[in-house]
């Protein structure tokens, strides 16, 4: 029992973590443009 004591905070704040660097990335413009690099890959220049 003392062990969830530990991992509930640890899961937490791992979670939180996720999350912030989610909202990072999406502030930043990681996601703007997803359908360009694939369709790059697939023209003949």
């Amino acid at each position: 029992m003392s062990a969830i004591f530990l991992l509930i905070p640890i899961a937490l704040v791992l979670g939180g973590a996720f999350v912030a660097l989610f909202v990072w990335a999406v502030g930043r413009g990681q996601f703007d443009d997803l359908d360009d690099a694939p369709e790059r890959m697939l023209r003949d220049d």
